[in-house]
């Protein structure tokens, strides 16, 4: 039986990654947390590991199917499979109309969001099925699949459904398997994941939200934390509203 807990982040160098793993360092112990980025690691190396934990960095560019063939097969080399699996790595929003659709950003999107995390779980899955322990899965949404998409969003919105589609999918084939397959959909969070959007569009989603405000990073890593933790063992098959109420099932 496996005696440590395993994080694998997936687009840990996002914001809530780096914010999630420093909290996570902080409450956990004797665990492992492989940290997966792209082209930069951010504030990832800046995070002091403390009660006998550890991290290690693995890159991968997950537009390269060969890429993330490596990165599943260097993580089963040496750790068999993780225990606790985040997927939150996503292309920067941009605002899409279906007359400038670009059907390759589409595809990048679903690659990005959907595809790599499909295999990853496809590898690891049978694996954590096995173990007579919980195990956590937990996917990175958006409030969009929840209530009404927002307008002109549309390889954002394809996206966030696919992949809603496949925590529901999983949810229900590994259903009293001892994994606990969940996501959360927050509302607009301001981080760099905005930055190629107009600023006047963040102001104003933030003047329209119930507390004249966006999402902060220190909002939703609570949220994922408690899915990851012991106390969601009986939570399963479930997408968190994070919207602080501006949007309703």
């Amino acid at each position: 039986m496996i005696n440590k807990k395993i994080f694998l982040v997936i687009g840990a160098s996002s914001d809530v990654g780096v914010e999630l793993i420093r909290q996570l360092n902080e409450d956990e112990c004797n665990s492992i947390f492989l940290a997966h980025y792209n082209s930069s690691l951010n504030d990832l190396d800046k995070i002091s590991m403390k009660n006998d934990n550890k991290i290690e960095f693995l890159q991968a560019n997950l537009l390269d199917n060969l890429q993330v063939e490596k990165l599943i097969a260097d993580i089963a080399e040496n750790y068999e499979a993780p225990t606790h699996i985040v997927q939150l790595a996503a292309m920067k929003f941009q605002h899409c109309k279906l007359s400038k659709l670009e059907i390759e950003r589409l595809q990048n999107n679903l690659q990005v969001q959907v595809f790599s995390i499909a295999n990853i779980l496809k590898k690891f899955l049978p694996i954590m099925a096995k173990r007579k322990i919980y195990n956590k899965v937990v996917f990175m949404l958006s409030s969009f699949v929840i209530g009404k998409p927002a307008k002109f969003c549309l390889d954002y919105n394809v996206t966030k459904f696919a992949l809603l589609g496949l925590m529901k999918s999983l949810a229900a084939d590994y259903e009293g398997k001892l994994i606990n397959i969940n996501a959360i959909s927050p509302s607009m969070i301001e981080t760099k994941f905005l930055s190629e959007i107009d600023e006047r569009i963040v102001e104003m989603n933030a003047v329209n939200s119930s507390e004249k405000r966006n999402a902060k990073v220190e909002d939703i890593v609570p949220v994922i934390k408690f899915l990851l933790s012991s106390e969601s063992d009986y939570i399963h098959g479930v997408n968190f509203n994070v919207s602080n109420g501006n949007v309703f099932d």
